[in-house]
């Protein structure tokens, strides 16, 4: 790997940028049609929308930053309000930051052992950030939607231990997964890899 990123021989760098980004980008509001419900509480819904944003990351951390406006306006679209979309897209990138960062640390060292450092750390930052979020915008939000402030702020206690157990599973298969996913496409790519760690762009 070069110092700028990842390197694949016969492709122009700032097109096969553009083309994994467009490629996963769209993938990931595919995945996002997917959803399996986390079963305490119904409305928290896994999907595969962070494995693609991840492993996009993973290769290029600007490119797939530059994407979140498109995925916010996409979620939208698909349904989502503005304050659901603007969780989604902050509970993705709290989980790819770190993600990134860890693997850029690991990257170097083959045994898949070390790569539960940058998953744990997604986990961790994910929980917390999305903890936090919950906490100070739930209740406003159910107060938009009729409910008075110290209901909705006592629901708001309430759901954050799930929503906390919910975060730490989604950054788990996300951070795991995604790494795979970065994997294959660099193999299939033919990616050099010089030995060293990846910087993230």
């Amino acid at each position: 790997m070069s110092a700028r990123g990842t390197r694949f021989p016969g492709f122009p760098g700032g097109l096969l940028e553009l083309s994994l980004g467009a490629t996963l980008t769209a993938l990931s509001l595919v995945l996002h049609l997917f959803k399996l419900p986390y079963p305490p509480v119904s409305f928290l819904k896994f999907d595969g929308m962070g494995i693609a944003l991840a492993a996009l990351a993973l290769y290029s951390l600007r490119t797939s930053v530059a994407a979140l406006p498109i995925v916010f306006v996409g979620l939208q679209l698909m349904g989502a309000d503005f304050v659901g979309a603007g969780m989604k897209v902050i509970a993705e990138t709290s989980t790819f930051v770190p993600l990134v960062y860890g693997y850029r640390w690991v990257g170097s060292r083959r045994s898949p052992v070390y790569y539960s450092l940058p998953i744990a750390l997604g986990m961790v930052s994910r929980t917390l950030v999305m903890s936090l979020c919950n906490y100070l915008v739930t209740p406003h939000w159910l107060v938009l939607i009729g409910f008075s402030f110290e209901k909705a702020y006592a629901m708001t206690i309430g759901l954050l231990p799930h929503v906390a157990i919910f975060n730490l599973i989604a950054a788990s298969y996300v951070g795991a997964l995604s790494i795979g996913v970065f994997k294959v496409i660099s193999k299939t790519f033919g990616a050099e890899t010089l030995g060293r760690v990846l910087q993230p762009r």
